[in-house]
């Protein structure tokens, strides 16, 4: 007697989707598995950490694609785009589609992210520059958007390209992002903020204030301990705001980067746990539903909630990949490099690591920073400051462990507290070393083992490995994963392949 072939439907198809289907690819080639996925967005997964570049017009959207629907679905994955799933019937089986279609399933994957919480505003309705207040608006204005999807992107890049005011509001590390990256391109921008630095949540005070100080000399306008109370629109369209300090400010775009709360409304309607994301243990499973798994954002793992990196995402997939095998029968397929050794992609364990994305700002922060450094009871705190220079360094430690450390136009520094981030250990005793190191020519050295890709975990030689057979950084990525997140690591893949470039051996004509 034949048994039919197990079939895994996945809900949602960004990066974190899509690094599971790359799990499984070889299950459905060889035929012992049906894959199916389904994508609310008319694009396929993409770098969405990076949808930033493309708001500002650096790069276009076809650069930030981590996969190929076409050769995905020439190996025998089901991919479909531009549809949305509405319901889920757990005793069925089966999930409807906003087409008016169904699914079975035999496992369900619940991959559908997060989306933006998008603030409460008074509307002050304009037309022909006079407030008129018999028009009533039936809602936000248009002009108001969270760069979260590619479409959001797109918006605010032709408001950047026609040099128009943009208005952020938040201070964590996507709104000061997103506002040095327009103002990188030139664009006038305003970051409206209610903390009285901004990353308060992330770093302690005297490194925000510097932060506040190096936006403003970036060309970014700082409004600090600040709302925005009211939305003024104009003919339907925004054309400012209104701030809790009773100024006006004027903007053709108000860009909220003020939190995301996990999509699981579609779970906990069919009556799954949820809390802050679908309630799942260790392996990623419902604690209610063992034929139904939640990775990424959309997830709260044994306790744990998603902290909106790729890389506890990917871990997920790779954990759900292997608990599918187990439970539908599957054989554990190996992974193996070009030597036929079986590849290990490295968890990161250490402190998450904070970089932020900037071409003219350097900022990295781990753990606890904000600690009172006169507490008998406290920590060792280590800081160095030079505000007029711009650099900034705080470190916070026990006797055998680094707790936390930010560091700010400091990028040697912030290397090498970030490989002691990851290995769990703690940087040198004398921390005046890491000063003289800041201006020599050497950088941080990782060790082989070292995670040089934190988002995929990939280690060094891991990355060395791939550079030896590869030209590019996408080929190395292809090979190991690395440079697929948050591309924080291409410079130093781009190193390796012009070191492993020059050690080719020259061609001799006759």
């Amino acid at each position: 007697m034949t048994h039919p072939i197990p079939h895994v439907l996945v809900l949602g198809f960004g990066p974190v989707a899509a690094r599971l289907i790359d799990e499984l690819l070889e299950e459905v080639t060889i035929g012992t598995l049906r894959l199916t996925v389904i994508g609310a967005e008319t694009e396929p997964a993409y770098q969405r950490i990076r949808i930033g570049d493309v708001s500002v017009g650096r790069i276009q959207p076809a650069d930030l694609a981590v996969t190929d629907p076409r050769a995905l679905r020439e190996a025998g994955v089901d991919v479909r785009t531009a549809v949305t799933a509405t319901g889920i019937d757990r005793e069925t089986q089966r999930v409807t589609l906003d087409d008016g279609g169904t699914l079975s399933y035999d496992r369900l994957v619940l991959a559908t992210g997060a989306e933006p919480m998008t603030p409460s505003f008074e509307v002050e309705s304009r037309r022909g520059g006079a407030i008129d207040a018999e028009l009533k608006s039936p809602g936000l204005p248009e002009g108001i958007l969270a760069v979260r999807e590619m479409g959001d992107a797109l918006r605010l890049a032709e408001v950047v390209h026609r040099g128009e005011p943009v208005i952020v509001l938040g201070g964590g590390v996507l709104g000061v992002e997103a506002a040095l990256a327009i103002a990188e391109v030139g664009a006038p921008v305003t970051l409206v903020h209610r903390g009285n630095v901004p990353m308060n949540r992330q770093i302690d005070t005297d490194a925000g204030m510097l932060l506040r100080r190096e936006l403003i000399r970036a060309g970014v306008q700082v409004r600090a301990a600040a709302d925005i109370t009211t939305v003024i629109a104009e003919s339907g369209r925004l054309s400012g705001v209104r701030t809790s300090l009773g100024e006006k400010l004027p903007g053709s775009l108000l860009v909220t980067c003020t939190g995301v709360r996990a999509r699981d409304q579609l779970a906990a309607a069919s009556g799954l746990p949820t809390r802050w994301g679908v309630l799942t243990d260790q392996a990623c499973r419902s604690v209610t539903d063992p034929l139904i798994y939640a990775i990424g954002d959309c997830a709260t793992v044994d306790g744990k909630v998603s902290a909106g990196l790729i890389a506890p995402g990917w871990e997920h997939a790779a954990t759900v990949a292997q608990a599918l095998r187990g439970d539908l029968g599957l054989e554990q397929i190996i992974e193996r490099d070009a030597a036929g050794a079986p590849v290990h992609l490295t968890a990161h364990k250490g402190l998450d690591v904070i970089l932020l994305k900037s071409h003219t700002l350097n900022v990295a922060c781990a753990g606890t920073t904000d600690v009172d450094p006169w507490d008998p009871d406290s920590p060792t705190v280590s800081t160095w400051s030079d505000p007029k220079g711009g650099q900034y360094l705080r470190i916070v430690s026990d006797e055998d462990r680094l707790l936390g450390f930010v560091a700010v136009g400091m990028p040697r520094s912030a290397a090498e507290l970030a490989i002691h981030a990851g290995r769990g250990t703690i940087p040198v005793t004398d921390r005046t070393a890491l000063l003289a190191a800041e201006h020599a020519t050497r950088e941080a050295q990782l060790g082989a083992q070292d995670v040089l890709c934190r988002c995929a975990g990939t280690t060094l030689a891991q990355v060395q490995d791939a550079a030896a057979c590869s030209s590019t950084v996408a080929e190395v990525g292809a090979a190991c994963r690395a440079g697929t997140g948050c591309g924080t690591c291409h410079v130093r893949i781009e190193k390796l392949l012009s070191a492993e470039a020059r050690q080719l051996p020259t061609a001799v004509h006759a």
